[in-house]
């Protein structure tokens, strides 16, 4: 039976304010008394069965057909970069309200990292930093890096912390990094380096600053123009919290309480995008120049990759749609479908009249896809390749979250147990069709890979709900390949002292 839940007219305003109905709202409320979606894992994915190894002479070739290829194309790298960097500091946050990290070995320890720091050069411009680190005053130095009266590190984005420091006295931030690898592999014809972010609205202004700002400096200084565009995530994204209950959850003047439906909310950004090649990334995963030398072949790869599979789902669906074609043609597009994209046919399927074999490929070969890099799993929190049982009995490659499995079911959580690689989020997607018209990416999401979390509010708990994440469900049915990548491409800076891993100082020598 439909609940139907009262609703105030200031609650009504306040809903449609973000874009949304009644209706949306009720919806969101019935998942959390459904409660959370688990998927079926089959098995996980692993070498010949689901993840793909390029030999030095595959990756050769694909790098080279990358690059003479490229200028055809319009390439764009989209780096999801909303939200503030607080989580990044939570220790420093915590130190902060205390004044001390709780001990003296842990104070002395504090100075000694933070001189190694990207952002020391900045704090010791500042004449009262400068004196505060001198005088080992833990609260005030952590004040001045995290508060407005100063850095204010705790409230901006991580697109600008700096993150690099350089031996010519140069310091870069997140932003400014993103900008320099794209150029060795997203720059089109006549030069032009195309760049999407995505921000939080609050942060929409110091961005727009830097960019101001910074763009023109690196246009001259490496001969090369940028296009660098930002979006917003639509509030009509946000997805009401709920109490214990399962019933609306509000904030202590009575309102309603709305939380961001997170990363799988990009899935409408990433939709209004304009590119043949979107190569994602997230914001957090960068590194020096020196060291980006030695990622930018395995970008190529992937790219070439994506356009040499591209071509031959185009080529197989325009013979599929204008000629009736033999049984030994179908069956080698079949095979196709099944070696090269992991696609899965019914048990009916070879029962199957030529033209109803023909309808079925279509099926499969006419969808968004994207390349995904996986890493050798060592143990980092998130992501993970596997095979996944639909409901209707078929198995489909998927990037899963720990969340979606449930572990107190011991045969799953056996299973999520084995996963030997890991999803770093370095991925190319081809969004438009062999018409050249782009897909409608809402039609591939996975609309029960959800999640429900568990949150508080200012002391008070409340269930929290998230879509379908960007790479998890919200690309659930697009046509997948999973290739192993080394782990030198993935370097993420979760929390400040990241910053401190050698891959970050420059220093690292990457077989």
């Amino acid at each position: 039976m439909k609940n139907h839940y009262h609703f105030t007219p200031q609650d009504l305003h306040q809903i449609r304010g973000l874009g949304l109905s009644r209706e949306n709202v009720e919806k969101h409320l019935a998942m959390y008394s459904r409660g959370p979606h688990y998927l079926h894992l089959d098995r996980p994915c692993t070498v010949g069965d689901g993840i793909h190894i390029a030999t030095p002479l595959q990756r050769k070739n694909l790098i080279q057909y990358f690059e003479s290829e490229a200028d055809q194309c319009k390439i764009l790298k989209f780096i999801p970069a909303s939200g503030a960097a607080s989580r990044m500091f939570a220790d420093w946050f915590a130190a902060a309200q205390k004044g001390s990290f709780g001990s003296a070995t842990l104070d002395r320890s504090f100075f000694v990292d933070l001189n190694k720091m990207p952002f020391i050069s900045i704090l010791q411009k500042d004449r009262s930093a400068k004196q505060n680190i001198r005088q080992k005053s833990v609260g005030a130095v952590l004040d001045h890096i995290l508060s407005p009266n100063g850095l204010h590190f705790g409230w901006l984005p991580k697109a600008l912390i700096p993150f690099h420091a350089y031996r010519n006295g140069e310091v870069r931030t997140a932003f400014e990094e993103h900008l320099i690898e794209a150029i060795g592999f997203a720059a089109g014809t006549g030069g032009l380096c195309r760049l999407h972010f995505t921000v939080s609205s609050e942060h929409v202004r110091d961005v727009k600053a830097m960019m101001k700002r910074l763009l023109p400096l690196y246009e001259k200084r490496r001969q090369m123009r940028f296009k660098v565009d930002l979006s917003v995530q639509s509030p009509s994204t946000n997805i009401l919290a709920a109490d214990e209950k399962n019933l609306p959850f509000r904030d202590e003047n009575g309102r309603l309480v709305f939380r961001p439906g997170g990363h799988g909310a990009l899935i409408q950004n990433l939709q209004n995008l304009e590119a043949d090649l979107i190569f994602i990334k997230n914001i957090d995963n960068i590194v020096p120049e020196v060291l980006q030398k030695k990622i930018l072949p395995y970008k190529k790869m992937l790219g070439g990759l994506a356009l040499q599979l591209q071509k031959s789902v185009f080529e197989m669906l325009r013979r599929l749609e204008k000629k009736r074609l033999g049984g030994d043609e179908l069956e080698a597009i079949t095979e196709f479908c099944c070696k090269e994209l992991g696609r899965n046919f019914s048990k009916d399927y070879l029962k199957l009249s030529p033209q109803g074999k023909r309808q079925e490929l279509l099926w499969h070969l006419d969808r968004p896809m994207r390349i995904c890099g996986m890493v050798r799993n060592e143990g980092e929190p998130g992501g993970a390749p596997f095979w996944v049982r639909e409901e209707d009995g078929s198995k489909t490659l998927q990037i899963v979250e720990s969340a979606h499995v449930n572990q107190r079911h011991p045969s799953q959580k056996n299973i999520w147990s084995k996963a030997s690689y890991f999803n770093p989020v370095d991925m190319v997607c081809c969004t438009k069709n062999y018409r050249g018209k782009k897909f409608n990416l809402m039609d591939y999401v996975n609309r029960n890979a959800y999640l429900i979390i568990a949150k508080t509010e200012k002391g008070r708990r409340l269930k929290a709900q998230e879509l379908p994440g960007l790479w998890n469900g919200g690309m659930a049915y697009w046509n997948t390949v999973f290739v192993e990548l080394p782990l030198i491409v993935f370097n993420p800076v979760k929390t400040v002292y990241d910053l401190l891993r050698p891959q970050h100082r420059g220093v690292t020598r990457f077989k």
